[in-house]
């Protein structure tokens, strides 16, 4: 760890929550680990513990004030975010979440989140209520869908006296092995442009109706900013979703089938992978209307036609590197995706059981289970979209480091 950690510039926000002591733990730590910990508090962490501390244990000065100039007199919440290799809020109260995700800056935290360049790191610890309630869910798909790594509280007896409950602030030795994975991810897809697509497409009957289906970009959208997280260059081709593209990928707005497929051909050449998790519209109008059809004139039927197989057409294509796909099925789940696997001429399948209601399309979680030439990795297991993203982009590096296609 020393080796991994060693010079990393770490700004660590500490925000008022009962773990805020615990956080001079892991301050601790990361400066035995040879870190370089600047501390920006805020004023309600204060009251739970004193920045003499921090100071103490880092040796350096812990930013309280807006408006303190740093020794250099630069303006330290520009200064730090610019400067920081990663900002680490722990403990992550719902109050910071919410701000970071709507843009709050009225503290020296909050501005310097606004501020930061690099990637940041949110340890959330909160009563168990107040970590479920929706607005507090929001703002952390709000955080994901910008890139924010989330590290998600555990269970166990809360402050508050609740028994058993999410909520509570990890252990030290979580955290540091979470940022040592970190540090030891962010480049193992250097110098890889790496293609995915996400959300559904539309495919216009007239003016104001189309064909489509329930996916929400979720998967898609979390795969690309784990992929640019790791150091990727990454397209995102997207059909139409609500979502916001994470920082610094390259997106592609399409709408068809039909657009999406020329999207792909066109950035096919020179990239490493295609992660196909857009659930495209397997048919098309025969024919589209400009204008708005009467409902009178509309008939009892629409003609239809199939749309391309993206997938299949790509799996032999020349310039194809790695290609990942999804099979979303509510029976026989594993050999249903076997098969996709097999037929497509795919390198690995996340097969998805979309039986469930808690679980695929609009929902944050997803019932999966990866396949490969090897068999299931494992059995279906319950992943928030953003862990099932981790495991993807985890078995993604590891085959282009096996050169799966050389």
């Amino acid at each position: 760890m020393e080796t991994i950690l060693k010079d990393k510039r770490i700004v660590l926000g500490v925000t008022g929550g009962i773990a805020a002591y615990k956080a001079a733990d892991l301050a601790s730590k990361l400066t035995q680990a040879g870190a370089v910990v600047k501390t920006i508090m805020s004023k309600n962490a204060t009251h739970f513990v004193g920045p003499l501390t921090f100071k103490a244990l880092t040796g350096q000065p812990v930013v309280t004030d807006l408006f303190a100039s740093g020794s250099d007199g630069s303006i330290q919440h520009v200064s730090l975010a610019e400067e920081a290799d990663l900002v680490v809020v722990a403990p992550a109260t719902a109050n910071i979440l919410a701000k970071a995700a709507h843009g709050i800056a009225d503290d020296a935290l909050s501005t310097t989140l606004l501020a930061a360049q690099g990637p940041i790191v949110m340890v959330p610890a909160m009563n168990n209520h107040m970590w479920d309630n929706p607005a507090t869910q929001a703002n952390l798909q709000t955080l994901q869908e910008r890139g924010v790594n989330i590290l998600a509280p555990e269970v166990g007896r809360l402050a508050c006296g609740s028994e058993q409950a999410v909520g509570r602030f990890p252990k030290t030795e979580t955290i540091l092995e979470y940022l040592k994975d970190f540090f030891a991810t962010a480049d193992i897809l250097a110098g890889k442009t790496i293609i995915v697509t996400a959300g559904g497409t539309h495919e216009p009957i007239d003016a104001v109706r189309f064909i489509g289906n329930r996916s929400s970009g979720k998967m898609g959208y979390a795969i690309a900013g784990r992929a640019k997280a790791c150091g990727a260059e990454v397209i995102l081709i997207s059909g139409p979703t609500n979502l916001r593209a994470p920082a610094g990928v390259r997106l592609i707005e399409v709408e068809t089938a039909l657009e999406m497929r020329q999207a792909v051909i066109d950035n096919l050449p020179g990239s490493a992978a295609l992660i196909m998790a857009a659930a495209v519209a397997d048919f098309r109008a025969a024919s589209k209307t400009n204008g708005k059809i009467k409902k009178e004139r509309m008939g009892d039927s629409i003609t239809l036609e199939l749309n391309p197989d993206i997938l299949q057409e790509v799996a032999g294509h020349k310039d194809r590197g790695v290609i990942i796909g999804f099979a979303a099925e509510s029976e026989n789940i594993i050999t249903h995706a076997t098969s996709k696997l097999e037929r497509k001429r795919l390198d690995l399948v996340v097969a998805n059981d979309i039986g469930r209601s808690d679980a695929g399309f609009g929902s944050d979680f997803n019932l999966a289970v990866l396949i490969d030439h090897d068999g299931p990795q494992g059995e279906l297991t319950m992943y928030r979209k953003s862990d099932l993203a981790s495991e993807i982009i985890d078995w993604l590096a590891r085959a282009l480091g096996s050169d799966l296609h050389s």
